[in-house]
């Protein structure tokens, strides 16, 4: 039955959401964090997984918290001082 759609009306496979290389799709207009900042956010994510758990740390850092200014995860990316506000929360027996 595939032969009776002309070629120019068959769908190409789909690649999930990548490119023919293998590389997924950036919009030239995404926004992108600076090295630092990048680096803040990663800092958070591992020490949120090892102390709490993937799940857990998943929903620490996007829920809204007493005493922090924002969620964790943007405090914590935004400044080196809203990251150890949010060490602070996260290990409060290491301060």
């Amino acid at each position: 039955m595939a032969d009776d759609i002309p070629a120019d009306q068959a769908q190409a496979p789909s690649t999930g959401g990548r490119s023919m290389s293998g590389r997924r799709f950036t919009p030239r207009n995404a926004v992108r964090l600076a090295p630092d900042a990048a680096e803040r956010q990663g800092r958070i994510t591992r020490m949120a997984i090892e102390t709490l758990g993937a799940s857990d740390a998943i929903l620490f850092l996007n829920s809204q918290h007493d005493g922090l200014a924002d969620r964790p995860l943007a405090l914590a990316t935004t400044s080196e001082d809203g990251l150890q506000s949010v060490l602070r929360l996260l290990t409060p027996a290491a301060t």
